[in-house]
């Protein structure tokens, strides 16, 4: 086995609200809100489309997804070609990662960001680097700064997970206008479709002028399908050609892409999701405590403050389960009921002045 496996761990799951009443001896209804699922679940078109081909489980998918490729490819107004999906940006980051990478190549990224890009670096034997978070957000000048001639790959996320910030159009264009342009830079936007910032990159604008920027999303958050595993590159499509190699020829199952492919033509339905989301996140800004926040683009709050596990205690003890982080909790925003529980927790919490 590979020496760098022992560098590592297998992802462990928080436990489940069965097992947190056992060990914190609670009782009454948990939410789980530590995952920044969409808890409003996907379009109401989706069930009716996997009903309609329960028949085919019996089926190998078609490979490569042609017919949401297709579909994706409209919504996004891209050539099909230059789409490529995995199950799940798991599995985007773990093929793009072994398409690239090779023992002693060096990724640059932040610390506090999306563990994946770290995790499939070291399987692969690379070197990370990491540069700090300011104020919660990507660094862009350190990461420019930490780039040298053995870095091949750049990973942003963008709004960054855990902690809900985003860094404009404008920083995102001077700094893909300083990358040299053989250096693949992998931008994250798994949260994209519930960002309401006006100044959030036009990424797929930005992709014209400059052809090592590479876009991930995700239908596993605001559209709601984070159980049928899809997620997605966009790349210039001689990147996609050399991805495809690494894929699994049956990666993407039948039912999620057909899911996926009524998810997508339901675009009103996401609007709608975007716009409840918002709604319930601007509560969380509007108490005088928020100012031990970071301000969000997203789905989550991350809450900041020494005792994150004193504060992921007490959210439990009103009935939701959070993810506790070093310095804060993150916050998965819910229904009104679970929000307005959080929210008085929050109120009443003791912070580090």
């Amino acid at each position: 086995m590979k020496e760098q496996i022992n560098q590592l761990s297998a992802y462990e799951p928080g436990l489940s609200p069965r097992g947190l009443k056992e060990k914190y001896g609670l009782e009454g209804e948990l939410y789980k809100l530590a995952s920044n699922e969409n808890l409003y679940g996907p379009s109401p078109k989706v069930k009716d489309a996997i009903s309609e081909h329960l028949d085919e489980l019996f089926y190998y998918p078609e490979t490569g997804s042609p017919t949401l490729r297709e579909v994706l490819s409209q919504h996004l107004n891209i050539d099909a070609d230059r789409i490529l999906f995995g199950a799940g940006l798991d599995e985007v980051i773990l093929m793009i990662s072994r398409a690239v990478l090779t023992p002693g190549d060096k990724i640059v990224t932040s610390e506090m960001t999306f563990g994946q890009y770290y995790h499939n670096a070291i399987v692969e034997a690379a070197t990370v680097i990491q540069v700090p978070l300011r104020e919660g957000q990507f660094d862009l000048e350190g990461i420019l700064q930490a780039v040298d001639d053995d870095t091949k790959l750049i990973w942003l996320c963008n709004p960054n997970n855990p902690t809900g910030t985003y860094f404009t159009h404008e920083e995102l264009r001077n700094f893909l206008s300083r990358v040299p342009n053989h250096i693949p830079v992998m931008i994250d936007e798994a949260y994209f479709e519930f960002v309401t910032a006006e100044d959030f990159p036009d990424t797929l604008a930005l992709q014209e002028e400059f052809d090592n920027a590479f876009l991930l999303r995700t239908f596993s958050k605001a559209y709601g399908l984070a159980g049928m595993r899809i997620g997605y590159v966009v790349a210039n499509s001689e990147a996609v050609k050399k991805y495809n190699i690494i894929r699994p020829p049956f990666n993407v199952g039948r039912l999620s892409e057909h899911a996926a492919v009524a998810a997508c033509k339901d675009q009103d339905y996401l609007a709608q999701i975007r716009e409840r989301n918002a709604h319930e996140r601007d509560k969380f800004f509007q108490i005088p405590e928020s100012r031990h926040f970071y301000p969000s683009q997203t789905n989550f709050v991350f809450v900041r403050t020494s005792h994150p596990h004193e504060l992921f205690k007490q959210l439990l003890s009103a009935g939701c389960i959070t993810r506790e982080f070093p310095n804060g909790v993150r916050i998965t925003i819910g229904f009104l009921e679970q929000n307005d529980r959080m929210i008085e927790v929050l109120r009443q919490f003791e912070y580090d002045e």
